[in-house]
């Protein structure tokens, strides 16, 4: 049983094909937003889903706000010092927790030394089933940190373990992961029969939900002065203080 876990949350680095799910099918979820955190403030929406069919990236509005075969969000933290501080990862919908894992190391894969991540790029993460062959999963998560267990019912807003950096990842976040009959579902833009187009969809997030992740092409995610040198591992750390 522990492999087939394994095999299955690995799924969530690995490439995958976006298929249409027509808006308003049948036992859609309405998807609440899945971190406690404020977006623009302590946390912010870093990569979408990549839409193009091709070698090239395109998120829900065209921009570039995504990477090749990207299959999910990223919200990340700031730095590794908001991560120490714990920002909880919650259920985005009702349902019940069907995988799991925990015990993978929070280590950035640019790490000197740092372990394989192989058959484990989702890292400590967990799968929820929404129904009528919805799915949620949770992936990057600290370790140690998941508070269900396999077979709980959860419902939008249940906290499922705390933001992390396990797995393939080089930054604290959580990556989100939407599918329907398992397949890639673009949460934000669910009707994939024309991906090269940019027009509004409803989406799968709720009215609050949506109120809160308006669209920005570019973000700052740390900002400030200092009297010295400083590096990017320094900065992704976080615990500078400015002057």
């Amino acid at each position: 049983m522990k492999r087939i876990v394994l095999a299955s949350l690995a799924a969530a680095g690995a490439s995958a094909i976006l298929v249409p799910a027509a808006t308003g099918a049948q036992g859609q979820p309405s998807l609440s937003f899945p971190l406690a955190c404020e977006l623009g403030r302590t946390c912010e929406i870093q990569h979408y889903v990549d839409r193009d069919p091709g070698p090239g990236t395109r998120d829900y509005r065209c921009g570039l706000q995504t990477y090749e075969k990207h299959t999910g969000i990223d919200i990340r933290l700031p730095d590794m010092a908001a991560q120490r501080r714990g920002v909880a990862v919650l259920a985005a919908a009702p349902g019940r927790v069907t995988r799991l894992r925990d015990g993978v190391a929070d280590i950035s894969v640019r790490a000197p030394g740092a372990p394989s991540v192989a058959n484990q790029e989702c890292g400590n993460g967990v799968v929820v089933d929404h129904g009528a062959g919805w799915e949620t999963q949770y992936c990057h998560m600290a370790k140690g940190s998941i508070v269900v267990k396999q077979g709980d019912t959860v419902v939008a807003g249940t906290p499922l373990g705390r933001v992390g950096l396990s797995g393939n990842t080089e930054f604290p976040h959580l990556h989100l992961t939407v599918r329907h009959a398992g397949q890639i579902v673009d949460p934000f833009a669910p009707d994939m029969t024309r991906p090269e187009a940019c027009g509004a969809q409803t989406g799968l997030w709720s009215a609050a939900a949506r109120a809160r992740m308006s669209y920005r092409p570019g973000l700052v995610l740390n900002g400030g002065f200092t009297n010295a040198a400083i590096t990017m591992e320094q900065l992704e750390a976080g615990g500078l203080s400015p002057v």
